[in-house]
This record gives structure tokens, sequence and C-alpha cells, in this order.
């Protein structure tokens, strides 16, 4: 339940409304499959019972339990074998200083090479007798691998990489290997040559999220034959050939912007293609009938194939699809209160007046406060899909109808999209996220308009509320970056290779496109909720955007929720936050 501490020192029923319905949310688990173990049991992913941890579950007697002894950061899929499933855990307090760890899933064992140097893990892989992972350090980002004799560093990588398969002698990943900020390239180390290759099927060209198939080719989706929409392509390593694939039938005729996933088992390819905020699932190119929303991963036991799916209304659940019916295997309910307070998801493509679409969520409350809270998700290399978040049902549950607009940047509507914000944050992003706002009022969606986001989501809040300061009557910034030149002094390797990604190497714009240069232009009520020992975006910066606005005599609230990192791995420290941001947003409402 909740801990007083959390909440402003009054007592009203308001109060205890809000703190119920967002406790309710908070607490309703998520699950999010990992993969199918050797016996047939489902392996997945949750929060409940208070933390990140790895559970499974025995299908024919409905028993499950949790694996994992204490917080989880990354889990990874089952490994290759079906024996066990790997994780990282944070030693560092939430400053994502991680080390390997695995669960035996014939024992029930629990591993953790704690002898290993802690370092930020960007993808990992496991084959059942190796792992390998890619890490950062505050000096470089080095290819690693995992197992008997302990933990060995195979390569230097020249800039951003991460690992997303290992079949046990090919270790593949992607990034940005060339110096081309809006380029990434695949990589693949030979285990047996003590090789490392780069490769492309054309130069310039975006290559994403490897696999290696049952034949030993490297599977991947590129934009490199459209020149925006990613496809699958295959990679023949011995004979150094690319190859353009076309599953045919349901797919082809779908026709995905770009894929969730996509792994080959026993010769068949099962893969997860998007577009519009939303997924299918394919096997050998056949449409398998899932809900509408979003399916996230799949796979197959003796007949049986296992999946997630989630909504922007519904938790992610696992399902299974057999006979050819789709029903429930694992799926969290809402109380029936505050579901009845979750109104209509709409999609519409908002226009900035550059004439950019602007793909947008819209998210109703059936019990409309007359606010149209913007919501600016995070990445920026990300975007609002048609799947469950507690930041967005939250305030929806509240009276808030939530408009989330998929700002250039976005991932999801092709590489000419996602591309626009190289070189421009803060610039043409800000116009689109202005132009759904503007758009939302005129529809009605709100007679105000309020700002919330965490990340790079909490950058844009600021950002906006600095910049379009008569627009926004309030804002909620989480973990935002307040000073990009200081953040990149603060930031380790992989971060500062971000930066310079983000910003197309142009490191004179840093304070130029930096919230804290235009503290002074605050004019609406506005608070920061930023987690203690964040390494993406840190609380030092944070504090002297504080300091400014002290100095600038603006009015605003700043909470530091402590002992946690930019990713939050526990139920306790998400309703921390969700309350600090659902309070403020409330008191905005009713003073406004």
């Amino acid at each position: 339940m909740l801990n007083p501490p959390y909440l402003c020192p009054v007592a009203s029923l308001r109060l205890g409304e809000i703190a119920r319905l967002v406790e309710s949310i908070v607490l309703t688990p998520t699950y999010r499959l990992l993969g199918v173990d050797y016996r047939g049991r489902l392996v997945y992913q949750t929060m409940e019972g208070g933390f990140n941890s790895i559970w499974i579950y025995e299908p024919g007697s409905g028993e499950r339990r949790r694996l994992s002894t204490s917080v989880v950061h990354w889990a990874g899929e089952v490994s290759l074998d079906g024996r066990r499933v790997p994780f990282t855990r944070d030693m560092g307090g939430g400053r994502e200083l991680q080390v390997i760890g695995f669960v035996d899933l014939a024992s029930g064992e629990e591993v953790v090479l704690e002898d290993m140097e802690p370092v930020r893990i960007l993808g990992f892989w496991d084959t059942g007798a190796e792992i390998a992972f890619a890490g950062a350090s505050r000096e470089k980002i080095s290819l690693y691998k995992a197992g008997a004799k302990g933990v060995e560093e195979l390569a230097n990588m020249s800039s951003y990489a991460h690992v997303s398969f290992f079949d046990g002698r090919l270790i593949v990943g992607s990034g940005n290997l060339r110096g081309n900020p809006r380029s990434s390239e695949i990589f693949i180390y030979d285990l047996k040559e003590g090789e490392l290759k780069v490769v492309t099927p054309r130069e310039g060209s975006v290559n994403s999220n490897p696999i290696v198939n049952g034949e030993g080719k490297v599977v991947f989706e590129t934009d490199a034959y459209s020149g925006d929409v990613k496809e699958l392509a295959l990679y023949d390593p011995g004979e150094g050939v690319f190859t353009r694939l076309d599953l045919g039938g349901d797919y082809r005729e779908f026709k995905p912007v770009e894929h969730l996933y996509y792994r080959d088992f026993n010769g068949e390819l099962y893969v997860v293609g998007k577009k519009d905020g939303r997924s299918r699932l394919f096997i050998g190119g056949r449409l398998i009938p899932t809900p509408p929303g979003t399916v996230l991963n799949a796979y197959p036991f003796e007949g049986r194939v296992y999946y997630t799916h989630t909504s922007l209304r519904k938790p992610a659940s696992i399902y299974v699809y057999e006979s050819g019916e789709s029903r429930e295997v694992l799926a969290p309910a809402l109380p029936g209160d505050v579901e009845a307070r979750l109104g209509e998801v709409e999609f519409a493509r908002v226009k900035s007046p550059d004439g950019v679409e602007v793909p947008t969520f819209v998210f109703k409350s059936a019990r409309p406060n007359g606010i149209a809270l913007v919501y600016v998700h995070g990445g920026p290399w990300a975007e609002t899909a048609d799947t469950w978040s507690p930041l967005i049902a939250a305030p929806v549950a509240l009276g808030f109808n939530v408009v989330a607009p998929n700002y250039r940047g976005s991932t999801g509507y092709g590489e000419k999209f996602r591309l626009m914000d190289i070189g421009d944050p803060g610039g043409g992003d800000l116009v689109d996220v202005e132009s759904a706002t503007k758009w939302a009022l005129e529809k009605g969606l709100g007679k105000r308009a309020f700002i919330w986001g965490y990340s790079y989501g909490g950058y844009m809040t600021l950002w906006a509320m600095f910049n379009r300061p008569e627009l926004y009557e309030c804002g909620v910034a989480g973990a935002p970056v307040a000073d990009w030149a200081e953040m990149y002094e603060l930031s380790d390797a992989v971060f500062r290779e971000f930066i310079k990604i983000l910003f197309d190497n142009k490191m004179g714009l840093l304070k130029e496109r930096s919230p804290i240069t235009y503290a002074g232009n605050l004019m609406s009520p506005l608070t920061i909720v930023q987690p203690e020992n964040d390494t993406r975006t840190p609380l030092k910066p944070v504090l002297h955007l504080a300091e400014r606005l002290v100095e600038a005599g603006k009015t605003f609230q700043l909470h530091v929720i402590p002992g946690i990192g930019h990713a939050i791995t526990s139920q306790e420290k998400l309703l921390q936050l969700m309350l600090y941001v659902s309070l403020s947003l409330d008191k905005c409402a009713e003073e406004h």
C-alpha cells in the first residue's frame, strides 16, 4: 500500500481517490513472454510482487513462481537450448553498472557473475553455454563473451553497438559503425576465426537487429532497398552475398514499415511486422489471427504458439494460438471501476506547418476533465504505439484526454521520418508537438493544454514550457535533459556517442538546444521528477536548472526519487513517480 511520505502533507477525498486510481494502475502487473523452456514451461518477465523479475508458468498445472531472487535490470530470451534464461543485474543502485547472470531452468539455481567488471550492457544473448554481450564503460564500448572461463573481451567497438543474437559461433548485432550518424551497420564476430566484420548492403543505409537462422545465415532489417521502409534481408557470411527477403502471402499484403521481432524456429520464420503503431504476427508469411493492438513476440512449442499481446487499454498478456484460435493464458485484470474510466483510442495524422505528417494516438478519458494532456514519448528513437503504459493510463483514468504525437525522429514510420531529428533535436520535433497540441484544442479534446513526458519526453516538456510558454498551462518533466553540454561531460562512452549521433556532431548546438539556456521564459506551473542515480539524464544538470529557475524568480516543484536510476524496476518507485506526476497535474487542473 501507499507510504505516506509519497503524498503531500494534506488530506482530502480527492487526494485519496487519486492515490487509489494510480495505485490500481501501477500495481496491475504486465506479463512479457521470454520464451518456452525445454519442458514447455513459459518463462516471462513481470513486476508482479513488487519488482522486475523472471517467473515461470506450467501450462498443465497452472502453477507459477518467481525464479530470480532479486531485482532484474534487463531480462533476456530463453537460451537456444531452452535450459536457462539470462539477465542483467544493476550493481550501482540504478546507475546501470550491470553484471550478467542466468537462471538454470532445470535446477532453478541463479548464477550471477559478480566478479566481472560492471558495465552498461547493450544487448546480450545466451546459447545455453555462453553469453555474448556488448558493454560500455566510461572509456569504451566493447564486445564480450561470458562462459566457463569467465568474461572475455573480444573486440573494441568504434561506436555504439548492440548485440542481438549469438548462435555459438557468430555473434551479431548492429550499430553506428561507419561514423555516419544517419546510418547503421551489421557486425559479425566469428569466434572460430577471431574476426570482427562490419557489413552493409548499401553504404549510408540503416540496418538493424540481425539474427542467425538455422542455416548460419544472417537475417536483418534494412532500408537499403526502399530508402525508407525497413524490409527483411539475408546475408550469407560465407559468400558475402546480400539477398532481399520476400515472405509473400499475407505478409506482403500487410506491407509492414518495420519489425518488432523475427526468429527462425525449425526453418520457419516467425515475424512481427508493424505499421501505424500496431503489429501483426506472421509465420512463414501467413497471418496468425490475434486481437487488435500490438503483438510483441512469439514462441512455438509442440503445435502451439505462445505470444505477448498488449494495447493502450490492456496490460501486456500472454496468449496461446492453437487449432486456429487464440486464447489468454496469463492476463492481468484492471479493477472494473478503473477500466471504466478508460475511453476510446483513436489514431490520427496531424499536419505540421512544413507539411510533415505527425502520427498521433489519442487516448480519451471516459470522464474527461476538459484538459488535453500532451504526452511526449522518450527516445527520441522510440514511439507511442498501441501498447500499455502506466505513464499514459494513469492520467487518462484521472480525466485527462491524452494526446501522444509521434514527432519527427520517432520510430515506426519509416527511416526518412526517424532521421529527420538527426542534427535538429528541439527543432522540428517541437514544431510537431506544438502542432498536435493545437490540433487537439481545435478538435475539442480539451479547452486547455498540459504537457508531460519522461526522458527525452522530459526534455521536450521543459523545451516546450520554455519555448512555447503561452501554449501550455502546466508541465511535468520526468528524468529530463536539462543541459546537453553538461550531460555530455557526465556521460559514459555510449551516451557520449548517443549525443554526437543525435546532434550530427554539431557540438556547438548543445547549449543552444538546452532548456537551461531559456529557463527565464517559464510562465506556468512546472514539476520536475528526477531519479537520484540516473546516469542517462543525470541529476546534476537538473539541480543546476533548478538554481537557474530560482535566480529567475520562477516557482516550480522538484522531486528527487532516492535510490533509483533512469530505468524504473520496482512498483514502489513507479508508484512514487506517478503520484508526483498525477498530483501535480491534478493541482494544475484545479487551480487554473
